[in-house]
């Protein structure tokens, strides 16, 4: 009986009200050259305070993220890793936990040929005096461009295409399942901010194909059309995916929420059979099983 009952006592320790908030963020503005702006530092700051998030809201906050190239020397981070960092020390200071690559969130880790060329079509819808451009001109610049990228691959429907989308779906589903399974190892009554830094044109596929939207009784999974969750994100832009255990170490539904409040607040979620069809197909994609 004592060692059934020094069971039961190990199994309350872990897994139980455990919160994992990851928060999926765009990098901030860039310039040309890919690399992170004054100006987009300076959003990623002001989003940080905007938030609400008080540093006593959770017990660790650790930014993870894509370390795409080019690599600012520094402090060697590429643009998306780097906004995470900030918003990460926006919130805490230096109480956050040490800031890790996670490359798994890197369009250079994608093993599928790339459908399209991002970086041509991006720059040719920027004006050509770009660098030139006041701050509040560059944001609405940046965001022309950024829209005609990303609706532009949204578009493609070749078999080449599909495959592409599904493996950028994959692999944000990999992030929610490793901290799921993390979720049930933590300490019970743990909080967790992870600010995940990646890119835009990316980040928006795993909504695009698993997102559970309830509007009444009616439950839609996924969309067609990105204007469904207000249009593509902008830099320094985020979605939240909160995974939550209860008093029992059971997982509650996965909650998914925007920051800005002008995208959509219903009832949202992701679909984990959906969750887990990704995670199976990135995986075998990249010979992980």
């Amino acid at each position: 009986m004592k060692n059934f009952e020094l069971g039961l006592e190990q199994q309350e320790k872990f897994g139980r009200n455990v919160e994992i908030l990851i928060k999926f963020m765009r990098h901030g503005e860039r310039g040309k050259d890919s690399q992170l702006l004054d100006l987009g530092r300076d959003i990623t700051k002001r989003k940080a305070g905007e938030s609400g998030i008080k540093r006593d809201d959770f017990d660790a906050v650790k930014a993870i993220g894509s370390n795409a190239a080019p690599i600012k020397e520094d402090i060697k981070m590429g643009r998306a890793l780097e906004t995470a960092d900030i918003y990460a020390t926006e919130i805490v200071g230096d109480e956050k936990f040490k800031t890790r690559v996670n490359n798994i969130l890197s369009y250079e880790t994608l093993v599928s040929p790339r459908p399209y060329n991002h970086t041509e079509i991006y720059n040719k819808n920027l004006p050509d005096n770009f660098n030139e451009l006041v701050d509040t001109e560059k944001i609405v610049a940046a965001k022309k461009a950024q829209m005609a990228t990303v609706n532009y691959l949204i578009g493609l429907s070749t078999p080449e295409a599909l495959q592409y989308k599904k493996e950028i779906a994959g692999s944000f589903a990999c992030i929610v399942k490793h901290y799921q399974e993390m979720a049930k190892k933590l300490n019970s009554g743990s909080k967790v901010l992870l600010p995940a830094g990646t890119h835009g044109g990316t980040m928006e596929f795993l909504l695009q194909q698993a997102l559970v939207v309830r509007d009444g009784d009616k439950k839609k999974i996924g969309f067609n059309d990105i204007k469904e969750i207000g249009g593509e994100f902008d830099p320094s832009d985020s979605y939240n995916v909160d995974i939550q255990t209860d008093d029992k170490g059971e997982f509650k539904e996965f909650k998914v929420n925007f920051d800005n409040q002008d995208r959509p607040q219903k009832e949202m979620s992701l679909d984990m059979d959906k969750i887990n069809e990704l995670v199976e197909f990135y995986q075998t994609l990249h010979d992980l099983k």
